[in-house]
């Protein structure tokens, strides 16, 4: 089952994706008839024959040959260069999805697990009676301890939802909406950033709707009218696609919910996890959300001030409130105002080249790790990097990481980490290495300048490599609890603390040098800096409040219209409605990507 071309030692895939789509689709039917026929053979056990090895050690090995191939056939849809490719990915991925379904609602091998359960558990690893409790847990979460009728429904409904998942992921990728505007409209960007963007038959100047046109807009662009469209642009993205995406998987969810006798898809989602259910969940957002309000008060009062001062200059009329399209280019004048940090200049001593070098020093140090470039590899786009990563006191060989951070036609459009093979125990005892995707989109170099980073871009990029870091750590032996295979209210817990050096003076200095002076960061303008790090922080974490409580409110509900929802959340936590006629829930990802009741995470650490 294991193919024999790969691209390094420890490495079971070839990740350069030089393939067929055809042959592509053939290896996921492939997988599926060979990982049936080893599920045909659980299924089967009668007697003694169901032991502990036959069943839960067959599994085990079973999820593990399913994901190393698995994760191979569906990244394809995130990094190839090859739509046909990528096409074939997302098909591959609805078949493999619809095939775990299948695997999990298995009455026969559910049945072997109920026999496991009355046995004598004693002579079990730890992590091995856990692995018996959470796939009998499971099942019964599918309603396998239900009727015939209700399992059947259940099984048809998660099939449905995953396809419509698919489907909002695939436009999030495929998403390439243009904008055109003139030099003047631009006003209040750098030079160098206008002369980078491609000239238009118009000969005006083209922007796309990935981050590293977006924010500098909507932070520097002094004309309101360009950062309206933008906006307006951007928080549209694939509306037409994936807003009957969303809300029909959100009424899915829900009678998946009620059938399997919960109250809500929020209530058997928070079950299992710190939370233990959405009411707890619910009273952590708003009593947060109470405590940040007075602080966003003053904040919003001199967001305010700042543009009443700023229509003056400019001779137009003061409308006496913020839009939403004014937010970040305000929160950034704040940033210059009161704290003195200026973004550009920032810039300047954080090219990418440095800022990398710098990461991975940090991380070398704090976790006793040496990573070293794997050399004369090939892999699907010439900008991606492979690294190989070993303990220093035991020289043990941990596992890789890949990194491809720039943005281009068809990629995933935001900031992930994405596991590529299973850090894991195999049947025979021997250990298999952990491989990560680090998918990121900064601004490309130019012919004058590398590509230099925002400091938020830097704590973005230390945040995805510590999801990294996590997965090749990690020593379970099950493919089931490996890296952030963890409780999705703890997930983001260990990335988010490691974040915190990137406001630390000793560490900034690691990672900077200026790009055409090689000085470091001046410790001054490090200190304004991380005194920057209060600014504005009511107004980010009440929006992190706002979507934690959307996506909470929309899996409370049998059924939701996502614009009103979000229009009316936003409004009542920020003061500030969404643009009218967006909505922002067709291109958040993290509804669709397996956070759905869960985005609270991020505020349980974080906020």
């Amino acid at each position: 089952m294991e193919p024999n071309k790969t691209t390094a030692p420890g490495i079971l895939r070839a990740w350069d994706y030089d393939l067929e789509p055809k042959e592509l689709l053939a290896r996921a039917r492939r997988l599926i008839e060979d990982c049936r026929a080893l599920c045909d053979n659980i299924g089967a056990l009668e007697g003694d024959q169901i032991t502990f090895n036959n069943v839960l050690g067959e599994l085990a090995e079973v999820e593990r040959l399913f994901m190393n191939e698995k994760l191979y056939l569906k990244r394809a849809m995130y990094v190839s260069m090859n739509k046909e490719l990528r096409d074939a990915s997302s098909e591959a991925s609805r078949m493999l999805d619809e095939f775990e379904v299948e695997c999990g609602m298995r009455l026969d091998i559910f049945e072997k697990l109920q026999a496991l359960e009355k046995m004598d558990t004693s002579s079990l690893s730890a992590e091995m009676k856990r692995f018996l409790e959470k796939l009998i847990r499971l099942r019964k979460r599918d309603g396998l301890h239900l009727s015939p009728e209700v399992q059947k429904q259940v099984k048809d409904l998660k099939n449905e939802i995953n396809e419509l998942s698919l489907k909002f992921t695939k436009a999030m990728n495929e998403e390439n909406t243009i904008l055109e505007f003139t030099e003047e409209e631009l006003k209040g960007l750098p030079e160098e950033f206008v002369k980078n963007l491609d000239t238009a038959e118009s000969g005006k100047r083209r922007v796309t709707l990935k981050y590293p046109h977006v924010v500098p807009i909507m932070k520097m662009a002094v004309n309101a009218e360009t950062r309206r469209r933008v906006n307006f642009a951007f928080e549209n993205r694939c509306v037409e696609e994936n807003t009957p995406l969303l809300e029909k998987a959100i009424s899915l969810k829900h009678k998946k919910a009620k059938l399997l006798d919960y109250e809500t898809h929020a209530d058997f989602i928070t079950e299992i996890l710190m939370a233990r259910n959405s009411g707890n969940v619910r009273c952590f957002l708003t009593e947060l959300a109470q405590k940040l309000q007075p602080l966003w008060q003053k904040e919003k009062e001199l967001l305010l001030q700042y543009k009443k001062e700023e229509c003056e200059s400019q001779g137009i009329p003061f409308d006496g409130k913020l839009n939403a399209w004014d937010v970040s280019y305000y929160k950034n004048l704040v940033e210059e105002r009161v704290y003195k940090v200026d973004q550009e200049k920032l810039r300047a001593f954080f090219p990418l080249d440095v800022v990398t070098k710098g990461l991975l020093g940090i991380y070398e140090m704090l976790l006793g790790l040496k990573f070293d470039k794997v050399e004369n590899v090939k892999l699907w786009h010439p900008e991606a990097e492979l690294f190989k990563v070993t303990d220093v006191a035991s020289q043990e060989l941990l596992g890789y990481f890949l990194m491809d951070l720039f943005p281009r036609e068809g990629k995933y459009s935001h900031f992930c980490n994405i596991p590529m093979q299973p850090g894991c125990q195999t049947a025979d005892g021997s250990r298999q290495l952990a491989v990560v995707g680090v998918l990121c989109n900064f601004p490309k170099p130019t012919a004058d300048k590398p590509a230099l980073l925002t400091h938020n871009e830097v704590t973005t990029f230390f945040h995805e490599f510590g999801h990294t870091m996590h997965h090749i750590c990690s020593r379970a032996n099950l493919v089931e609890f490996g890296g952030t295979r963890v409780e999705r209210d703890f997930l983001e817990c260990p990335s988010q603390m490691l974040e915190n050096w990137c406001w630390d003076l000793e560490a900034l200095r690691l990672m900077s040098s200026h790009y055409s002076t090689g000085e470091p960061i001046p410790e001054d303008l490090a200190e304004k800096l991380m005194a920057s790090r209060l600014a504005n922080v009511a107004q980010f974490n009440l929006r992190q409040v706002s979507l934690a409580l959307f996506d909470l409110e929309l899996h409370s509900r049998p059924e939701a219209d996502t614009r009103k929802v979000f229009r009316e959340i936003q409004e009542s936590l920020l003061g500030y409605p969404p643009q009218e006629g967006t909505n922002f829930a067709a291109s958040f990802g993290h509804l669709m990507g397996g956070y759905d009741a869960q985005y609270y995470g991020y505020m349980v650490f974080g906020g």
